[in-house]
């Protein structure tokens, strides 16, 4: 019965991370990388799209599609909040899970609860009354806002990258701050097919 009760826990554990992000800090389990979708992948979400993607220890890979950016800026993707309405960053779609809520990209050495750990001091959450005290803070450490994100469990990203749908490069800081999303996937294509000597 104690077993059974304890898969049912981690049933509904890893059934909550693939629909939304998890309610505790979050340990992973290997580099933050870039899926960059190979030319032949025509899946219109993923499309030429490079995606930041974290691997927690418990449940399936998560990310968000970087180069992006939407029409939108914060305050006009959620008018309904009185905490955005001065902020016109540009929003980013970040993938098909969950497109009306938000995801963001932020710098800091104290994360809190409910933030994925990406590379260095970058962090990747969802939590709403984490992004308010980050907001509140003078010196805005937030990087970029995303509508929706991308999941998958283990198994199926292991089988699309075995199909050739995606390049798999070790993500870095610099290209995750400081690219152009209008030029990101050609880059990447570029630096994923160069020929090592």
């Amino acid at each position: 019965m104690i077993r059974l009760a304890r898969c049912v826990v981690l049933l509904l554990c890893l059934h909550l991370l693939l629909l939304a992000l998890p309610a505790s800090a979050v340990e992973t389990d290997a580099p933050a990388v870039f899926l960059v979708a190979k030319p032949e992948l025509q899946d219109p979400n993923f499309a030429q799209s490079v995606v930041l993607v974290v691997f927690p220890k418990e449940g399936g890979p998560v990310g968000v599609i970087i180069n992006r950016p939407t029409k939108l800026s914060l305050k006009e993707g959620f008018p309904e909040q009185p905490q955005l309405k001065d902020r016109s960053d540009a929003l980013y779609f970040g993938g098909p899970v969950k497109t009306n809520g938000l995801m963001f990209l932020f710098r800091g050495g104290c994360p809190g609860d409910n933030a994925f750990p990406v590379i260095d001091d970058l962090y990747l959450s969802g939590d709403g009354e984490l992004l308010h005290r980050l907001l509140a803070q003078k010196a805005i450490p937030v990087q970029r806002f995303f509508l929706g994100y991308a999941g998958w469990s283990g198994p199926q990203l292991e089988h699309e990258i075995a199909l050739g749908a995606w390049f798999v490069i070790e993500a870095d800081l610099d290209t995750v701050i400081r690219a152009d999303p209008k030029t990101l996937w050609r880059d990447l294509i570029r630096r994923a097919t160069a020929v090592k000597t």
